[in-house]
Parts: C-alpha cells; structure tokens; sequence
C-alpha cells in the first residue's frame, strides 16, 4: 500500500534547497547553511517553531567542501531553545545489520522526540532514509513502500541507502 503523507517544500536555510515539510510535524533536509546576507539558520529553525533537530551526519565530515559539519550546530540550537542530537548514518561500508542498528536508534528518536523534528544530513539522502526507517519500525510501512515514498517524494538516492 503506498504511503500517502502529505509532503510539501519548505523554505528553511539550507543545502542546495533541499527542505521537505511532511504531514505530522516533520522536516528533512540537508545541511542547514549560512544564507548572507542573513541570520543564523539556527535562528530559523526556532523560529520556525521545531522542537528538535536530528543530524544522521558522521561529525568526522568537517573536511567536506561544500556542506562541512558546523561546529557550532549544537550550540547554536540549543541556545536557540531547540533540542538536538546526532545519530550517525556514515558514509562507510556497513553490515545490514549494522545500518539496521543506527536506522533503528535514528527512528526511534523521530518517534519519540518532540515535534515538530527536523532530520537532517549534508544532502538530505541519509536524512531521508532515516524517515523512511521511521515509517518501517514504527509507522507498519512495508519496506518497498518506505524506499519508495524516500526516493519519489524526498531525496534518497544513494543506492547504498535503499538497499
């Protein structure tokens, strides 16, 4: 059965636009980014009204060109009175099993953290298999769906992440 949430772009500060808004008080994005001239986009997701940030990024991607981990994220989020916290779903070769552990502890936060939650990574890619991890443990999505509704409504497209 095909996953009919209501999915709409959304206009935060962030990577290459890549802002989903879906029904239930989620966003996932990529990399929120300094827009000059402007404030933080940590400003804006408070002002925005999210409660909680979730970064699936590996904090050793510093060394990245365009879409670098800022340092400053937790910081500047918890200042900005929104809760945060990373679960990591690296770019590295893992086990099924291994992704299947991070996935799990990235959709148990999405679950039960307050809402409205922001997921992210540098291109929404992670971030959107992390949503779609969220939908298969506890939302009764069949895997099949969850890749789809990930892959034609968000930004999954690495093939290391649907498989």
């Amino acid at each position: 059965m095909p996953i009919t949430l209501k999915v709409s772009k959304c206009t935060l500060p962030v990577a290459g636009n890549v802002c989903f808004s879906i029904a239930g008080g989620y966003y996932v994005t990529a990399q929120p980014i300094y827009i000059w001239p402007g404030a933080s986009p940590y400003q804006a997701i408070g002002k925005a009204g999210i409660q909680t940030v979730l970064s699936v990024r590996d904090p050793q991607e510093v060394i990245l060109p365009l879409t670098p981990v800022d340092l400053t994220e937790v910081s500047q989020l918890i200042t900005n009175s929104v809760a945060v916290t990373n679960v990591p779903l690296p770019h590295i070769t893992m086990t099924q099993a291994q992704f299947n552990q991070q996935a799990v502890k990235a959709a148990t936060v999405i679950k039960e953290w307050p809402k409205p939650l922001l997921v992210h990574c540098s291109t929404g890619d992670r971030a959107s298999a992390a949503f779609a991890a969220f939908l298969i443990t506890y939302e009764g999505a069949k895997n099949k769906d969850a890749v789809d509704f990930a892959t034609r409504k968000l930004a999954l497209q690495n093939p290391q992440f649907i498989a």
